[in-house]
């Protein structure tokens, strides 16, 4: 007859409260190195937002991406929080949040932060390096315009007929009265696709010196028709911080694709934030001015009270 051996029930006990207190151990052992990790990596927090943070704006101009947090995370990986409204012509719609999270080998996730949509993304895609005068296309800006209340606020892009260096760009704000602020940025490289490139898809620069995370926060003063100088000069410094080994592609964005930007320093067109459709019909009688794309229109309710 098989006789069953009764368990050592004593024995039993010590293991399992063996492997609880390792188990104990471990996770004690694992948040405590949590936070000893981040109590030093606060540098590298700080460095995610005027990189990532940054380049979150340059590639969606879309957007109006106002302040951005430290959204904590965990031993594997960080999150950076972005907080901001679509570009309209009217008034604001409410908040979104837009995360980036980067993890421990340095890869970056910000699914909604890849590029611009919308009307305004083909305006900005529209713009060309050199395309030349065309007459056709700025009469053609001219009736949309015309046919519209000049009264309208407008979100819209200029696009140049040739590339305007600072100088030019300086002169040309002096002659229509533009003064620099957070309705007018800048496009230093147009959108790109070419499958030989890694990324293929390359989004446009579009630069506002209220774009890094060292203004986001101030009371960024501008300079009136000087603004296009300090603007090159606060893009080439922001560029200067990046690594080869960042991870821009989430943004549709690469080193060298900056970088080439900053060196050759022009101007393709702008972004212009809630300008009078008036002051947009004006540009179209200068030579430098290709055409005006209309993103959005609205009426000013304030003007209307």
């Amino acid at each position: 007859m098989l006789h069953v051996r009764e368990p050592d029930w004593a024995y039993v006990a010590r293991s399992l409260a063996k492997v609880l207190a390792v188990t104990a151990a471990l996770f004690l052992a694992f948040s405590a190195a949590d936070r000893v990790v981040w109590v030093f990596i606060d540098s590298d927090n700080e460095r995610m937002a005027r990189v990532y943070g940054t380049a979150a704006r340059v590639a969606n101009p879309d957007k109006r991406l106002s302040h951005g947090y430290g959204a904590g995370g965990g031993l594997l990986e960080m999150t950076y929080m972005l907080w901001g409204e679509p570009r309209r012509a009217g008034p604001g719609e409410g908040g979104t949040g837009y995360e980036i999270v980067e993890d421990l080998f340095g890869t970056v996730r910000a699914s909604s932060l890849d590029g611009p949509s919308g009307s305004l993304a083909g305006a900005i895609d529209s713009v060309e390096a050199d395309p030349g005068v065309d007459g056709e296309l700025a009469e053609k800006a001219r009736k949309t315009i015309d046919g519209l209340p000049q009264t309208l606020d407008a979100v819209a892009v200029v696009g140049f007929a040739h590339s305007m260096t600072t100088e030019r760009l300086v002169a040309f704000n002096r002659r229509h009265r533009i003064c620099g602020g957070a309705d007018v940025s800048y496009i230093y490289s147009p959108s790109s696709y070419d499958d030989s490139t890694d990324p293929a898809s390359l989004n446009a620069v579009v630069w506002n010196r209220d774009m890094t995370e060292d203004h986001i926060r101030a009371d960024l003063t501008y300079q009136c028709e000087t603004e296009p100088e300090a603007a090159l000069a606060e893009f080439r410094r922001w560029v200067g911080l990046l690594d080869e080994g960042d991870d821009l592609g989430e943004f549709e964005l690469s080193d060298w694709w900056l970088a080439g930007a900053a060196e050759e320093g022009v101007v393709h067109g702008l972004v212009v934030d809630r300008w009078k459709l008036a002051d947009l019909r004006k540009l179209l009688d200068d030579p430098e001015v290709r055409t005006v794309r209309l993103a959005d229109v609205a009426f000013d309710l304030g003007e209307i009270g």
